[in-house]
């Protein structure tokens, strides 16, 4: 019976602790309008540690509160981003508290011996800070791709020529992780004709091609915690393991998924936002 229930809760923390990426769907982007404002600033964005974001307004280091009111002189249009701001608010501290307890849960790892009997107390904590990541992640990936959305659509407004269209990015989910889309207004374009768009401005196009080739990178990485993953869940429904062979194998599956989770957000981070800036350069330089 008590193999039984430790292959179960195995199994639960294996289900529970995947990266698994959930389809968001955030209402079309708006027309691009034919109205020109040139004197109004450009809103522009950078990610930092722990999903911290930093906005500028032409440049200048501004405030959610600055941006926002900008956003509200637009009056025939309801840009709702202080209520994304919050629910990303929301879901971060939602995070904060599963990673807490998943800390929580490594030290019992580390102080306990690994035998049926005493991983169901692991399991339990484990699995209650997977669902509390989850579930902030699910409102911080939502918030921060409205939030995309909101600044392209008043950027449009500003855009007044210099090149033949105006290119954004949008973030779709797939099985291993998420893949940066690029969008002329509301079409979505292919790699060869991102490129063939850029043909004109050389640092440009080699910037984006670096960009694809980290996409690649994080791809790989997301294969191999994958893999990491399928690990955990053979033991679950392989044969009785031995406690020595617990110890000295779930451990270290445990600690390679923890860093590739890390280098994977670090590394994706930095990629979305070198992607911001060659479209910048694209559209305004």
């Amino acid at each position: 019976m008590e193999i039984k229930i430790y292959r179960l809760t195995l199994l639960l923390f294996f289900l529970a602790s995947m990266n698994m990426a959930f389809s968001q769907t955030t209402p079309k982007s708006l027309s691009y309008f034919p109205e020109r404002y040139s004197q109004q600033p450009i809103i522009t964005f950078k990610e930092g540690f722990f999903n911290k974001t930093t906005y500028f307004l032409d440049g200048e280091k501004s405030s959610p509160k600055e941006v926002a009111a900008l956003l509200n002189s637009v009056k025939n249009e309801d840009f709702k981003f202080l209520s994304y701001q919050r629910k990303k608010n929301l879901g971060m501290g939602i995070r904060v508290s599963g990673i807490a307890v998943t800390i929580g849960s490594i030290a019992y790892l580390f102080t306990n011996d690994i035998t049926p009997a005493n991983v169901r107390p692991w399991f339990w904590a484990s699995f209650g800070g997977g669902v509390l990541q989850s579930t902030g992640n699910i409102l911080v990936a939502d918030s921060e791709r409205r939030i995309q959305r909101t600044i392209n659509d008043f950027n449009a407004y500003y855009y007044s020529g210099g090149t033949e269209v105006f290119l954004s990015m949008d973030e779709s989910a797939g099985f291993f992780g998420s893949k940066i889309d690029i969008y002329e207004g509301p079409m979505k374009l292919d790699k060869s004709q991102v490129l063939s768009r850029m043909q004109n401005m050389p640092e440009v196009r080699e910037l984006y091609n670096k960009i694809i080739k980290r996409q690649k990178v994080s791809t790989a990485a997301q294969v191999a915690n994958t893999a990491v993953q399928f690990g955990i869940l053979f033991l679950a429904l392989g044969p009785e393991p031995q406690s020595s062979t617990l110890n000295t194998t779930l451990i270290p599956l445990t600690m390679t998924g923890i860093g590739l989770n890390l280098f994977s957000g670090f590394y994706e981070r930095k990629t979305r936002n070198l992607t911001r800036t060659a479209l910048f350069q694209y559209n305004y330089q």
